[in-house]
């Protein structure tokens, strides 16, 4: 049998408790004339039937049709039997500053095809602070509806989010003002100061603000080797030529290179690829040299939609020239944000002449 209420307040919080529900474990009859108490740094917010009925900010608040307009419409649909009671869901969440800490678990990809290599593999540590601006969006972007809801448990559900927030913003920031593996390391604090505008649109979305951003970043030891190997950046071509050299010169069967189009270019390539490798990771790749013209690529072989890179990855050219076709207006393809997105028919097009 559910209690009757004749106040409601959070009589204490745990110390990393972000969410607290009134009453806890089911429905509460909470009678008119009660007193909400909402204490500095808290707001709540009355739920029923998954629909939020009013919201109170700090303060001591009556609970009488004539101080909270909400419950006139409330007692009118429910049958209280002279009871002068309604029955709600009260969730206290706490609007004060929350620092988290956060780290990439996996490698963030940060795309800059104006610079070489054409992307770059970073990991990053540090905190961010964060806190609640709008409670219901909160609690229904974090599936907070709970009994309580603790620090840790919305850190789960941000950190992944962050990653991917980063890997956008990152990209977008790395092509605006320019930017190469050397700057992207070197100019760690700036970026942060400009994270915080960027990612705050992402932080709306989720009822939150974002207060602060402290994230040291540096390129993974291995940056050009990941790249390379997840299709990214214009070494992706040269080390697909290089593997094309080494399978052919390998060929039991006897196949020369005239025969599969590599020749000179493949050994170039192979060479190219591997100075590449060889080269410290912090130093900027010099611009790639052009390559000779390629036989057009198998419809079989070509993607729906391609980024830039792929696009120079089948034509055996740099992402460069990708983009000076595209200006130019011999390329046609479609700009999404700072991303750049060409079609499968386009590519025909352009192949077609």
């Amino acid at each position: 049998m559910a209690r009757i209420f004749d106040r409601v307040a959070i009589e204490s919080w745990l110390r990393d408790e972000l969410v607290q529900k009134f009453p806890r474990g089911g429905l509460g009859d909470i009678r008119l004339g009660s007193q909400c108490i909402v204490n500095q740094g808290e707001t709540a917010v009355f739920v029923r039937g998954g629909e939020a009925m009013g919201t109170f900010t700090p303060g001591t608040h009556t609970l009488t049709t004539k101080n909270v307009p909400f419950l006139t419409d409330l007692m009118q649909n429910v049958a209280f039997s002279g009871k002068n009671i309604f029955t709600a869901d009260v969730y206290y969440v706490k609007t004060a500053d929350i620092t988290m800490k956060w780290g990439t678990a996996n490698p963030i990809i940060i795309e800059h095809p104006q610079r070489g290599p054409g992307a770059s593999a970073i990991v990053g540590n540090g905190t961010f602070v964060t806190k609640v601006k709008d409670p219901w969006r909160f609690l229904n972007a974090m599936d907070a509806f709970r009994d309580s809801v603790r620090q840790q448990q919305i850190k789960q559900r941000l950190d992944p989010m962050l990653g991917v927030m980063m890997q956008d913003k990152l990209s977008e920031l790395a092509i605006a003002k320019n930017m190469g593996p050397a700057q992207i390391q070197s100019f760690s604090k700036d970026i942060n100061e400009l994270l915080v505008g960027l990612l705050q649109e992402e932080f709306d979305a989720i009822g939150m603000v974002l207060v602060d951003f402290n994230i040291r970043i540096a390129l993974h030891p291995k940056s050009l080797e990941v790249v390379t190997n997840m299709g990214y950046g214009t070494s992706y071509t040269a080390k697909q030529q290089a593997d094309a050299f080494v399978a052919a010169a390998s060929n039991p069967s006897g196949g020369n290179m005239a025969e599969i189009g590599m020749g000179a270019m493949g050994m170039a390539a192979m060479q190219g690829y591997q100075q590449q490798q060889q080269r410290p990771q912090y130093q900027q790749a010099p611009p790639p040299q052009a390559a000779p013209p390629a036989a057009a690529p198998a419809e079989a072989g070509m993607p729906a939609v391609m980024t830039p890179a792929q696009a120079a990855e089948i034509l055996q050219v740099s992402p460069e020239d990708i983009l000076a076709a595209i200006e130019a207006g011999d390329l046609k393809a479609r700009k999404l944000g700072n991303a750049v997105r060409i079609s499968k028919a386009s590519m025909e097009a352009f192949l077609a002449g």
